[in-house]
């Protein structure tokens, strides 16, 4: 029974992924499509749009990423960085040494979009080994310079930190906000316990010379499940965060990434656990 079972959650599973493959491509989305969507939600002006991506999550595409980051430069303005996560997580496995991060080859695990994103011409890439991003426009040198010699990855120093002290927006295009950065920048700011596991790790990235550095680097915990999807609501209400359909999915764009910011770790200030899920908050408190 307990195989037929599994078996049949197995097979609803795959049909599932089915159906919504069949649906997705009947949603069709261009982009001039993806640019109106953009443009209802007003000029952006930032000096820096971060953006967090799911290529499928709103339909089918056409011509792909290329086209997503199309519309979204059609969208800011030539003096707008636009950045996004491209993450590795290139942490050692047990005893393990670390896997080399090469910024020129290592794929990003965050979705095809980044992948895409940071292999164009004239993009510049971090050299953090866990948490790289890419960044395109004015001043993307200075903007991730020597992310690779800080001991966090979204801390004091990094650019991640740079985008909630300057005039930076942040739009999910399509992803919801678990997979926002920011929020560790927050949690790091307010120094809540839970943030990193008990001992730095040692990394390693391949620098411009093509040497090895080795980095040693603070790790996120994440076995403390978080509930970062469930303040989209607050945030709404205090008119941190904007909301837009396109295609099945939506797009949550926030003008002000440092005025979210400020509410937020002024919240964790208070209460530490705040953006720890429920059932994991006897835990964090005992961290």
């Amino acid at each position: 029974m307990g195989k037929f079972s599994t078996s049949g959650r197995q097979a609803a599973g795959s049909i599932v992924k089915r159906l919504s493959k069949v649906t997705r491509k009947l949603v069709r989305l261009d982009h001039d499509k993806i640019l109106s969507a953009l443009e209802s939600l007003g000029r952006n002006q930032a000096d820096v749009l971060f953006v967090h991506s799911s290529l499928s999550a709103c339909g089918y595409i056409e011509g792909g990423p290329a086209t997503v980051v199309k519309a979204l430069r059609s969208w800011i303005p030539e003096t707008t960085l636009l950045a996004m996560p491209t993450h590795t997580w290139s942490y050692p496995r047990q005893s393990e040494e670390a896997p080399l991060y090469d910024s020129q080859a290592t794929q990003s695990l965050v979705g095809t979009i980044t992948d895409f994103f940071w292999r164009q011409p004239s993009v510049v890439r971090s050299l953090h080994p866990s948490h790289s991003l890419a960044c395109h426009g004015p001043a993307s040198d200075e903007f991730c310079h020597e992310h690779e010699l800080r001991e966090t990855p979204c801390g004091p120093g990094t650019p991640y930190e740079r985008m909630v002290l300057t005039n930076s927006s942040v739009l999910m295009f399509g992803a919801t906000l678990d997979s926002y950065t920011l929020f560790h920048t927050a949690e790091d700011s307010a120094r809540v316990p839970y943030l990193y596991l008990p001992e730095q790790m040692t990394l390693r990235t391949k620098i411009t010379d093509g040497s090895v550095l080795k980095v040693r680097s603070w790790r996120q915990n994440m076995g403390v499940p978080r509930r970062f999807s469930e303040t989209v609501d607050w945030l709404e209400q205090e008119s941190l965060l904007f909301r837009r359909k396109l295609g099945k999915g939506e797009l949550l764009f926030i003008p002000r990434a440092d005025r979210l910011h400020d509410q937020v770790t002024k919240r964790l200030r208070q209460d530490p656990l705040f953006l720890v899920a429920g059932e994991a908050c006897d835990e964090a408190a005992r961290i």
